[in-house]
């Protein structure tokens, strides 16, 4: 996708780009190691690089219950609906994001979110502050904790015509809290550690059972730091987005 395609459509969005740099052990540590979850959790090697300029369309590692297992599986970031002929049809709604007011009713996204909730851990994500012609992009993330949770919903989407197969997620967002309203007015669903457990399960499909869920922001200290302006174009992947943030 060109530059200003891209930014062209995450004026609207949010969140539109993340980035993930922790290591293996600090995410098995995060999700497996430390927790007693009541799924098997899947026993496949685990496919992990960093990205420093994670965007729509590519790939990420999704925790998710699939056939009773939970595991990270890799999806596509940008829902494809079961009802979408091909991806790129899909693609011109720019479904990376589903927004919590309306998760629940929004053909799109309204059986993913009764039966195929997910987590899509990130080390942060970036948003760009708008003050008149000016746009300066920030980096976003945790205090004293390397890996977010971002809630998320999936589908599985075959093609009718020769069988492809996608997997594909959108993150949920809602309303800025004081922490992120400076920057934009809206940011993606953080989830409590409590809360993971009931938002991974397929067996909870009542919305109003995850409707306490949809309504927080973020539980955490949230740290905002200006960043290079190398994060603007997509082909841009490199640690130098961040250095501000290590400085």
């Amino acid at each position: 996708m060109a530059e200003d395609s891209f930014l062209a459509t995450n004026k609207k969005e949010m969140c539109g780009r993340d980035y993930f740099i922790y290591s293996e052990q600090e995410l098995l540590q995060r999700y497996q190691i430390s927790r007693h979850w009541p799924w098997p959790f899947r026993d496949e090697p685990l496919s992990l690089q960093k990205a420093y300029n994670h965007c729509p369309s590519q790939i990420s590692n999704v925790l998710a219950v699939r056939e009773g297992e939970l595991g990270f599986y890799p999806m596509r970031w940008g829902l494809v609906p079961a009802w979408a002929k091909t991806v790129k049809d899909a693609d011109k709604y720019s479904m990376i994001n589903a927004k919590s007011e309306e998760i629940s009713e929004k053909r799109s996204y309204q059986a993913a979110f009764r039966k195929r909730r997910c987590i899509v851990p990130v080390s942060g994500f970036y948003e760009w502050k708008r003050e008149e012609k000016k746009k300066t992009p920030f980096a976003i993330h945790l205090e004293n904790e390397p890996v977010m949770s971002l809630a998320a919903i999936w589908e599985h989407w075959v093609s009718s015509t020769d069988g492809e197969v996608v997997d594909s997620y959108s993150i949920v967002t809602l309303p800025a809290d004081d922490s992120m309203k400076e920057i934009h007015h809206r940011m993606p669903l953080i989830l409590k550690k409590e809360d993971e457990e009931k938002w991974l399960d397929p067996e909870i499909q009542n919305p109003k059972d995850l409707e306490e869920i949809l309504k927080t922001s973020s539980p955490y200290n949230l740290r905002a730091f200006e960043i290079s302006n190398l994060v603007n174009s997509p082909r841009n992947n490199s640690p130098e987005i961040l250095e501000n943030i290590f400085v």
